[in-house]
């Protein structure tokens, strides 16, 4: 059976390739066989000819063990083409010393397996082919069982003549296989390059789709209940005007005003973040003033969590940053407190390239899937989340030039919001 992690696209991709490989030597199989029967009926026959069925007959035999091979539901590693292919020269060369050598025509057939490899697969593997191929190749220009049907200037009436040809056609193939070797794989490295940079930007233009998706449903929601807080909170008001309400009962309106504030605040910076993004550029702050001053402020709505900070000591330099960066890290935070634990603890550090931020909780860890890709969201069935924030925190963080990295640590996890020193000098900006 087919793993379940393993991905469909790059088994259907191996698999074709194999098949494909066995396609080649199908046809190469056709046309030995085609030789072996015309010198069979129509030379009368060759004293090497039972050491060239041989190799016919192992040629055959992989060809059919290959058939099988690739009606099997599992992928084909690179290794496992490599020896295909190593097969493949290997079971070639057989044949080739059974029927002339260099000689033989079809010697030219060693560059089959140079260049399938050098568009499948990765340099190194193309490398050791390459030289097994010029090896054998080289080998048959000294050792080899003369066959008539190839090898005419074997006798003394050619000469040099001959021997001059087949040592053109030894240097033709080197030059061949060079050639080959280097340009078709560094062609087909650039093809998988521009193949994962597509792949990468199918995925940012979907995710950026459900960024635009939860961005319009927030600011709707934020429209739909302005209405409802603005009467919630004419009602508190006038409960609190009543000069017969109770002492408890004045402290519980007087708690719910307050949280009806916060609500209405909460509302206003989610209609207005889009529009401050837009319109106010990002601003120099010194990365551990940041990390603290978004901490301070997330502390205050979260007054149950125990939280500490730590910095690198000295002067910290200077990020970019803005709203959305500052409630990514924010976002964290809460993913942080929602784990399971009872303590959040947060450091700043950095070097000469890059700064970051790093949220440590002691909680039992974060799942397997969410690991995988931190910017995928993963809706969990569970009360901690972990999946619509995270997702637009690692945008947030991304559109700066920065990444979110999540890790499990002894005794709990680890988000790094990783983020690049702002460019050139500047005094920070309050």
């Amino acid at each position: 059976m087919l793993s379940p992690h393993a991905d469909p696209e790059v088994y259907r991709a191996s698999l074709a390739n194999l098949r494909s490989l066995l396609a080649i030597r199908a046809i190469a199989l056709l046309g030995q066989a085609g030789v072996f029967l015309w010198v069979l009926l129509w030379s009368h026959g060759t004293p090497s000819l039972a050491g060239f069925g041989i190799g016919l007959s192992g040629l055959a035999v992989f060809t059919l063990a290959t058939l099988w091979r690739s009606r099997q539901p599992w992928p084909v590693t690179d290794f496992e083409f490599f020896g295909q292919l190593l097969g493949d020269v290997g079971i070639w060369s057989t044949l080739m010393y059974f029927s002339g050598g260099a000689d033989n025509p079809f010697i030219s057939y060693y560059i089959v397996p140079v260049v399938v490899s050098a568009a499948v697969l990765p340099w190194r593997y193309t490398w050791l082919v390459t030289g097994a191929s010029l090896i054998a190749y080289s080998t048959l220009l000294f050792i080899y069982v003369p066959f008539p049907l190839f090898s005419p200037h074997a006798s003394p009436d050619h000469g040099a003549g001959g021997n001059m040809h087949t040592l053109g056609m030894w240097f033709n193939f080197l030059f061949s296989a060079g050639l080959i070797t280097y340009f078709v794989v560094r062609m087909a490295a650039i093809l998988r390059a521009q193949a994962d940079r597509d792949a990468k930007q199918r995925e940012d233009r979907l995710r950026n789709d459900q960024i635009m998706a939860v961005a319009s449903l927030a600011a709707g929601t934020a429209h739909e209940l302005a209405t409802p807080l603005a009467t919630m909170t004419v009602t508190v008001d006038e409960l609190l005007a009543d000069p017969a309400l109770t002492t408890g009962a004045r402290a519980d309106c007087e708690v719910l005003r307050d949280q009806l504030a916060t609500c209405r605040s909460t509302l206003r910076e989610l209609s207005s973040t889009a529009e401050l993004t837009s319109a106010t550029r990002p601003r120099r702050q010194a990365l551990d003033r940041f990390a603290r001053e978004t901490l301070e402020r997330w502390a205050v709505r979260r007054p149950t969590v125990r939280h500490s900070f730590d910095t690198q000591g000295g002067a910290a330099p200077a990020v970019l940053t803005e709203p959305t960066l500052a409630q990514a890290l924010e976002n964290l935070l809460n993913n942080a407190a929602d784990s399971g634990g009872d303590r959040v603890d947060v450091s700043a550090h950095w070097d000469e390239r890059e700064g970051r931020i790093t949220v440590r909780d002691n909680g039992p860890g974060l799942p397997r899937e969410l690991l995988a890709d931190p910017g995928k969201p993963v809706l969990l069935a569970s009360p901690r989340g972990l999946g619509i924030g995270l997702m637009l925190s690692h945008a947030a963080v991304e559109r700066h030039g920065g990444r979110i990295e999540l890790r499990n640590v002894e005794g709990g996890s680890e988000a790094r919001l990783l983020l690049p020193l702002a460019p050139g000098e500047g005094r920070e900006q309050p």
